[in-house]
């Protein structure tokens, strides 16, 4: 199998400018391209539904989502952001749900190739821990202001 060079694979090289996965190599990269399903989807669709079982992993490419519960947004993802980490890595339910503002394209990890890549490629496992964690850090510290 050919890997794909960095600088001639535009996903690749937007995986290394995202904080999850910036630093990674060019394999490392290359095998989550490898990993993962590349999916589109239509303004208004719903992503993932609160309640439901989490069997992805979504890292957007293009176009936005925005994170609610009931009619309430919780936040606006763009090209870059990701959401879905939490359900992947404990199967508990989802705990909102995930619309798409506009059309919209992400990379789509299946709970089965989260844990084997990361079984294969402990750095991006290190990586994506430390961004985890400093995403619920910044959680911790807007609830505490």
């Amino acid at each position: 199998m050919k890997l794909l060079r960095k600088e001639s694979h535009p996903v690749v090289e937007m995986l290394g400018r995202t904080p999850i996965w910036n630093g990674l190599s060019s394999q490392d990269l290359n095998s989550i391209v490898r990993s993962a399903k590349d999916l589109r989807y239509n303004a208004g669709e719903v992503i993932v539904k609160k309640g439901e079982r989490g069997v992805g992993f979504y890292l957007i490419l293009d176009g936005s989502v925005e994170v609610k519960l009931g009619e309430i947004v919780l936040s606006k993802l763009g090209p870059g952001q990701f959401f879905g980490e939490m359900s992947i890595i404990d199967d508990e339910p989802r705990s909102a749900d995930v619309i798409t503002v506009e059309p919209s394209r992400c990379l789509v990890l299946t709970a089965w190739a989260f844990e084997s890549l990361l079984s294969n490629h402990p750095k991006i496992a290190l990586k994506m821990l430390r961004e985890f964690v400093r995403r619920l850090r910044d959680t911790d510290k807007a609830f505490s202001e």
